[in-house]
Formats: structure tokens, sequence, C-alpha cells
């Protein structure tokens, strides 16, 4: 997740936080935490109590280690909730918020395992998808409760946020320690929020993702094509084997520390339709390859120093292809 879906998401926790900070019953009972994941997983903000949380920045890295997430979740509930028993008065049923829109990049059989076994009925899971990359038959192992979000505006996710901080109100307004099921507030009533009734068929990949730096600054940027899909009324999907350009950002070092190492694969650049500029130095192409089989940019014919291996290189304009190494996720 990169550019404008990643800030929504990031403004709609945001959103969501002050919401709940508005709210009576919020404030007495509501403690929240947020865990990143990408190539690696790790709980950015830990459990607080809602009149003290601060929103995060969600960090942005090459893979979709789902099973890593579990992973730091069970540990989460393990040491931050307390347990109801006959001597204690214990810690609201959780209410996780599960937020991917990608396919896994490892395999998490013995996580979901582990989950449904061990931690399913002392949390409520809601997994939501967003775009039609996400693997929704994953999602479908994990909880009942998988929604699929529809939105295509800035006031459609808005809505969508709202309708979390609504259903967190709810649960908070419960005057007594619960194990039932969080009811799924309104949903009827969300046109751009469906509930997942039955496994969906997946497409992979429907999104390659390059990683560059700039040949100027040596600074990294993130270049992301999309695969048109088209879903008929039979639910057949007819796939283009092209990718096309859908935007360029420029990221931090900060992306490489959430990515998983070593973890890419290749694409033939003759899949790749649309060649962006450099984000950092306004270079005419962003996708150069390098012999060490990095991306870099260049600003047109000659010679050009790789920004990842210092190797002195020298291109021209020419017929053939080659093949790119891609990121995860």
């Amino acid at each position: 997740m990169v550019g404008q879906p990643l800030n929504a998401l990031e403004e709609g926790v945001g959103r969501i936080v002050a919401s709940l900070q508005k709210d009576p019953s919020a404030l007495e009972s509501v403690y929240i935490s947020v865990i990143a994941f990408a190539g690696k997983a790790s709980v950015i903000s830990p459990l607080t109590e809602i009149a003290t949380f601060y929103t995060p920045r969600l960090p942005i890295g090459g893979g979709t280690e789902l099973g890593a997430a579990l992973e730091v979740l069970m540990h989460e509930i393990d040491t931050k909730i307390v347990p109801q028993t006959k001597s204690q008065k214990g810690d609201w049923r959780p209410i996780v918020f599960l937020i991917t829109d990608g396919e896994p990049t490892s395999p998490l059989e013995l996580s979901i395992k582990q989950w449904q076994e061990h931690y399913a009925k002392r949390a409520t899971l809601v997994a939501i998808g967003l775009g039609h990359g996400t693997n929704y038959a994953v999602l479908e192992q994990l909880t009942p409760h998988v929604l699929a979000y529809e939105g295509s505006s800035d006031e459609d996710f808005r809505k969508f946020v709202d309708w979390i901080s609504a259903s967190v109100k709810s649960e908070s307004q419960k005057v007594e320690h619960t194990h039932s099921v969080m009811e799924l507030i309104n949903l009827s009533k969300h046109d751009t929020l469906k509930k997942v009734e039955q496994p969906q068929r997946f497409v992979e990949p429907n999104t390659i993702t390059l990683t560059g730096r700039c040949q100027t600054t040596k600074r990294p940027y993130l270049i992301k094509y999309l695969r048109a899909v088209t879903v008929t009324l039979l639910q057949k999907y007819d796939k283009d084997e092209r990718f096309y350009l859908d935007g360029i950002f420029p990221i931090s070092e900060d992306y490489f520390n959430w990515s998983k190492p070593n973890a890419s694969k290749e694409v033939k650049a003759s899949a790749l339709q649309g060649i962006p500029s450099c984000p950092h130095c306004g270079a005419t192409t962003a996708v150069a390859s390098c012999q060490c089989g990095k991306i870099m940019c260049i600003k047109g014919e000659g010679e050009a120093k790789c920004p990842w291996c210092d190797r002195v290189l020298s291109f021209e304009y020419g017929e053939g292809d080659f093949t790119i190494q891609r990121g995860e996720g």
C-alpha cells in the first residue's frame, strides 16, 4: 500500500481516534493499538488508552507478511489482555480490524491454525479487503467476518472510517464484560462495504512494484503498475498480460527496514506499459536497469553511475526485451 490509499488510511486512523476521544463511554473503556505489516510486522503503537493515544505514521515496505502480523497479534493478546477468571475481572473481548489490499507473500497455514485453535474465541476479528488484489479466500480461513470495501471516493472512505468508529463506540457502551460476537453496525446501509458470503476467486498478480534510486540524489522511489482485470457477470476474470503505470512515489530509507530481505521476483520490461520520470531529479526515465539488477533513473543516452553499486554504465536507445527485478507486495 502506497500513495493515496496509504495516506487515506493514515488519516482514517486519526479520524477514528478523534471520534472516540469525544465519546464519554469510549474514554472510559477503549484502548487502542496499531500493528503494521509489510515485509515485516511490528507493533508501532502499543496498547494505550484512547484519551492519550497519538496516531502513528504508517510505514511503507515490500511484501504482505500476514503470518508475521498474526504472530505479533497473538503475542499482544497473550501479554496485554487480562483474561477473565473466577478470581479477577478481565478486559473486554478485543476487536481486531485487519485491513489489507494484497496477497500474503509467505505461507501462513501454521499461523492460521494457531489462531483458530487458541485465539479465535478470545477476540473478534473483522477482516477488510481493499481492492481486487485482496485474497479473500485466505481471510475467510481466519474469521467469518470478512468485508470487501468497494468505495472509490474520499467521501466513501470517510463513511467507511466512520463505520469503524460507530462499531467501537457500540462495544464501549456495554456495561458488562462480554464474549458475544460484535455486531456489524448498520452494514446494510453501507453501500460501499459488502460482507463476503462465499469464497472469492483470486487473481495474482495484479500489481507490480519496482524499487529504484535517483542517480543524482541516491534517494529511493517506488513505481507501481496495475494489471487491468475485467469481471464479467459470470464471475469470469479477463486478464491483460500487461501492467499499466499507476504512479511513482518518493519513499524513505525506512522502506527497506519494513521489506523482507532479498525478496524479489522478475518481470519482463515488455510487460510494463508507461515509463515515469524520476520524482527526485526529474530525469526522463526512472526505469533503467543496472547490471547489478537494481533500478535507477537516467536522463537519456550516455554514461550514468548506478546509485546502488557505483558501477559506471553506458546507456543507449534500442529495441529488445530485458528482465527487471520486482519487489513483493
